[in-house]
């Protein structure tokens, strides 16, 4: 088990909490509905005010906003210039923001009413993402937390040579040492800082652990990793850009 945690210590993984603002308490209604059949949102709060919802923003922390553009006492425009610090998916039956949103980017999605679950249900997919990528540790205090028998053992990730995958278990390489945690490497991925890059079904390598690039492998620590065509132009992109 790997546990993974921010700079100031807090977990990582948890549940989503949504925010729904729109005038209409059908609409509401529906969008709570849609949330209730993803595992992921738990925590829905919903309001037909949006000076109502200013106050629930300031006041506390969604990672998701469903955002009615057309509300009776303040635009959706207003609130996204205050800059709520959520990803945001805008549900209007007005067509003309859809140019305008790019200037927002914590705009993920636009839906256009009416709505049904398999285009909601994609946008949920997009704002998962988004969450899941600004949620990536920062390299200076990039840390995880690994299970090692009863107990938990901090580990910094520039110290990490490479992940392997080994069935259901990942070892995780140091230069002098490795450890293997029951976790899957399609988890552990997307909460990595840029320093790591995939470049094998069964890898993710420390790109400043590299002695050698070779055709179709890399060398770190003496030993071969190998590199599958599928992610050898995206490694090499990454190389230059670090130097």
């Amino acid at each position: 088990m790997i546990i993974l945690l921010d700079e100031n210590g807090n977990l990582l993984d948890k549940i989503m909490k949504c925010l729904i603002v729109d005038d209409d308490p059908l609409i509401c209604d529906l969008l709570e509905h849609f949330c209730s059949k993803i595992n992921e949102i738990k925590d829905v709060t919903t309001t037909v005010s949006g000076f109502e919802s200013i106050n629930l923003i300031n006041s506390s922390s969604f990672d998701l906003i469903f955002l009615d553009y057309n509300l009776p006492d303040i635009t959706g425009r207003d609130i996204l210039d205050l800059n709520p610090n959520s990803a945001v998916i805008m549900v209007t039956s007005n067509k003309d923001f859809a140019l305008d949103s790019y200037n927002y980017p914590k705009i993920v999605d636009f839906l256009v009413k009416p709505l049904d679950f398999p285009r909601f249900y994609k946008g949920f997919l997009k704002a998962k993402e988004f969450i899941s990528n600004s949620k990536k540790l920062p390299e200076k205090e990039a840390r995880l937390f690994i299970k090692e028998g009863g107990k938990l053992v901090k580990i910094k990730l520039k110290e990490v040579a490479y992940f392997k995958s080994e069935a259901n278990y990942i070892s995780i390489v140091f230069k002098n040492k490795k450890i293997l945690t029951l976790m899957a490497l399609k988890d552990l991925e997307p909460k990595l800082p840029d320093f790591f890059q995939r470049v094998h079904r069964s890898y993710i390598i420390n790109l400043n652990m590299i002695d050698v690039i070779h055709t179709g492998a890399v060398e770190i620590n003496k030993e071969h990793v190998p590199v599958s065509q599928r992610y050898a132009a995206e490694l090499l992109r990454k190389i230059q850009l670090l130097n």
